[in-house]
């Protein structure tokens, strides 16, 4: 799937990708941005099942800090109670932070929950689309890393 999106064009356009994230299997879009979180250099962790994960989809080890990662294939506004939870699965793992990694619209209740935690990395739009594509992972201006 990453090489199929990543030979189409030289630029590909963010609705042909979000499209076609759309479209995948839920399990293999996870297996995706799994796949993706590896090619940043971070050191991933699948899990052992896709259902019943406790609303984790990996886990990644950024810099000797945990990370979890949720990962929802929408084409509407994304769920705000998804949002609430995933704080939550944040907390109970001790992670550093999440990334929320979503296909659909971010609505404002979604953006206030974010914006309120300093623990959700959001990659969705753009982001997902650079992300999806290889580029380096941008945050808050800053890369995170785990190459060095």
């Amino acid at each position: 799937m990453l090489q199929r999106l990543r030979s189409k064009t030289p630029i590909v356009k963010l609705p042909v990708v979000i499209a076609t994230l759309r479209r995948i299997s839920s399990y293999v879009f996870e297996e995706l941005v799994l796949t993706c979180c590896l090619e940043q250099g971070w050191q991933i962790q699948r899990n052992f099942r896709y259902t019943g994960d406790g609303g984790i989809d990996g886990r990644v080890l950024i810099l000797g800090k945990l990370y979890v990662i949720q990962v929802k294939r929408y084409t509407n506004h994304i769920n705000a109670e998804h949002i609430k939870d995933f704080l939550s699965c944040i907390e109970h793992e001790r992670a550093s932070g999440g990334f929320f990694v979503h296909t659909g619209i971010t609505g404002q209740l979604s953006k206030q929950l974010i914006r309120r935690s300093d623990k959700i990395i959001l990659v969705s739009g753009q982001k997902l689309v650079n992300f999806v594509l290889g580029k380096q992972l941008k945050i808050v201006g800053i890369t995170i890393s785990g190459k060095s």
